[in-house]
């Protein structure tokens, strides 16, 4: 592989942004230095130059929240690995964290294998959260397989009881206990299920079960309740927590509460929670925005902005893309029984910029520590992913400020093939994806399929703590 320079760009990470540049050798960062010092290099026959004045250079974008490939209520996601990894890549995304669900058997090396197989077309660079939906001993120790495998956390749910997939309360503690001993991280999927099935009863019951009718079958306090008892569960065992997808108001005071408690609390959201409302559930098309939790209401959509403009509030922006075709998300009107999950990696990127960091709302270096750094430390990936240190992965995410894109179905790339932000434009966009020194996505697809590989990692850094 050819040496490559990345000259005059600036280089952002969490802590500045400066003018410098880049080498790249054998798939790592060689170098980064400031403007200018390679330049006896750049006449050389094995090194390509790109000239990238007037672009921010980002570590890779990491999407520590994806369903590829998702199989579900007897069908599966529109886009498997391939065609979510080329949308990822699209939008400047390096790596995906996706998941593996449980193995009834507790093996979880062989959920695993299958699992990564499923993945081996994969353009981007991946890992895993293991899901955990029940814990008896065999479980507690094959719990210990996934540090061999190299996954640094485990996803629990205190809901979908019906589904099979909500772990028992009363084993919250011993889960919890055994991932502190291994150092897995617990992430969790929090909205309480007794309340959900009560509500769901009584709209069932009334016959009002259209999708505008889902956000008060599982509401904001729903969200609350679980991220107050399970943050508690938490706080008792002494191990920090991660809340997935946090969409309201209501469950982010929750966190606040159990913050000043000392809770080592870590929270993520989507952009569809900071960028979609309610009202699009009265609209004709309501099943294309019908996720879990349900979209929440403008002034949680205000609330959660506001939370980045306080220290520690949000520590990771992720998308829970979970993309099913308009033929899939169209095949029921009742909000029991459509298909959940909306696409998401490709459109991360250019929303945050143009709505957060264009608007004021934070700084470019927290963006990029909220959608590289933070996912890479806290999900043991750290410095091979997510930082700009001499011989790590050479993940580069090459951003045009200037740039402005109409997020329609015809501009992007999901399988699902309709674009949930088809009515906004962003200003700001990936130019140039690298991922491990090679250019994988410009303008249109430039590796082969199957070009991403499984990262190992380690525990995640919230232990070092």
């Amino acid at each position: 592989m050819a040496k490559i320079i990345l000259k005059n760009a600036e280089i952002v990470d969490y802590i500045s942004i400066k003018k410098a540049d880049i080498l790249i050798e054998s798939e790592k960062i060689a170098g980064v230095e400031k403007q200018g010092y390679f330049k006896d290099m750049e006449k050389k026959t094995d090194t390509k130059v790109i000239d990238l004045s007037g672009k921010f250079i980002f570590p890779g974008i990491i999407d520590a929240h994806t369903h590829y490939s998702l199989h579900s209520r007897g069908t599966i996601t529109a886009d498997d690995f391939f065609s979510g990894s080329v949308s990822a890549a699209a939008g400047g995304v390096t790596t995906v964290i996706d998941y593996i669900d449980f193995p009834e058997d507790g093996d979880f090396q062989k959920a695993f294998d299958a699992r990564k197989k499923e993945a081996a077309d994969s353009i981007v660079d991946y890992n895993f959260h293991q899901v955990i939906q029940d814990f008896d001993k065999n479980i507690s120790k094959n719990l210990a397989q996934l540090k061999e495998i190299g996954l640094a956390s485990i996803k629990l749910f205190t809901t979908y009881k019906r589904a099979g997939y909500m772990i028992d309360r009363n084993l919250w503690g011993r889960v919890l206990k055994r991932l502190k001993e291994l150092k897995l991280l617990p992430t969790v999927h929090a909205e309480d299920d007794s309340l959900i099935q009560e509500l769901e009863a009584v709209y069932k019951k009334r016959g009002l079960t259209e999708p505008v009718y889902h956000p008060f079958m599982r509401p904001d306090a729903a969200e609350a309740l679980a991220v107050r008892d399970i943050g508690e569960e938490a706080l008792k065992n002494e191990i920090p927590l991660y809340v997935v997808h946090l969409s309201s108001a209501l469950a982010l005071n929750e966190a606040r509460r159990l913050r000043k408690k000392n809770a080592e609390l870590y929270l993520e959201t989507t952009p569809h929670y900071l960028m979609l409302n309610q009202s699009k559930l009265h609209s004709r098309d309501a099943e294309l925005y019908f996720m879990t939790p349900p979209l929440r209401t403008k002034f949680d959509n205000e609330q959660l902005w506001s939370a980045f403009s306080i220290d520690n509030e949000f520590q990771v922006i992720a998308t829970d893309h979970c993309a099913f075709n308009k033929q899939q998300k169209f095949q029921s009107n009742s909000a029991l029984d459509i298909l959940p999950g909306i696409p998401g990696s490709e459109t991360l990127l250019p929303l945050i910029y143009t709505y957060g960091v264009s608007r004021g709302k934070m700084k470019l270096t927290e963006m990029v520590e909220m959608l590289s750094v933070n996912p890479a430390k806290i999900f043991g990936l750290y410095p091979q992913k997510g930082s700009f240190e001499v011989g790590t992965d050479a993940d580069f995410t090459v951003f045009d400020p200037q740039l402005e894109k109409k997020l329609t179905a015809e501009n992007l790339h999901s399988a699902a093939a309709y674009s949930p932000y088809k009515e906004l434009k962003v200003e700001g966009y990936p130019i140039i994806t690298i991922r491990r020194g090679e250019i994988i996505f410009k303008n249109e697809l430039k590796t082969k399929k199957g070009s991403g590989k499984f990262i190992f990692a380690h525990s995640s850094d919230l232990f070092l703590h």
